[in-house]
């Protein structure tokens, strides 16, 4: 076999290598945050912890690798609304007028009775800190 076409046969090899890792990345499927360990907060702590030291913050609660630390939060809503992808979200009360945490929640999990004043406790990971506290992917714990 000469040079070029042992260079092509390895690029193909490595082209059909790289598709099947690609493959299986995109169709991993996503942890459910209501399975396993949570680190359990208040809404108001955990605003409290990335407004004073985010790096400290971003240690404690966000994950290094995609669904690897979740958190159980608990809190009052502020108010709610749907973003640009349709997916509804709470924001939570923190000592802070302004700010505070935005739980994002997913398709079919939302909360039914969900009011402003009403305590709820939701589970998801943390993405950091935007002047909000972000964590998405949130489902309801029931208690």
């Amino acid at each position: 076999m000469s040079r070029r076409g042992y260079i092509l046969v390895c690029l193909g090899i490595g082209i059909c290598v790289a598709g099947i890792i690609g493959y299986s990345i995109w169709n991993k499927p996503f942890r459910d945050p209501l399975q396993g360990d949570a680190v359990k907060v208040t809404a108001t702590r955990l605003f409290t912890d990335f407004s004073t030291d985010e790096q400290s913050a971003q240690k404690k609660y966000v994950p290094e690798k995609p669904g690897d630390k979740k958190l159980e939060i608990t809190g009052e809503i502020k108010d709610a609304g749907k973003n640009e992808g349709g997916e509804t979200f709470y924001n939570l009360k923190t000592n802070d007028e302004m700010f505070g945490v935005k739980c994002v929640m997913e398709k079919g999990n939302e909360i039914t009775d969900a009011i402003p004043g009403k305590v709820i406790t939701v589970r998801g990971f943390c993405d950091g800190y935007n002047l909000d506290v972000i964590v998405n992917r949130c489902k309801p714990v029931q208690t």
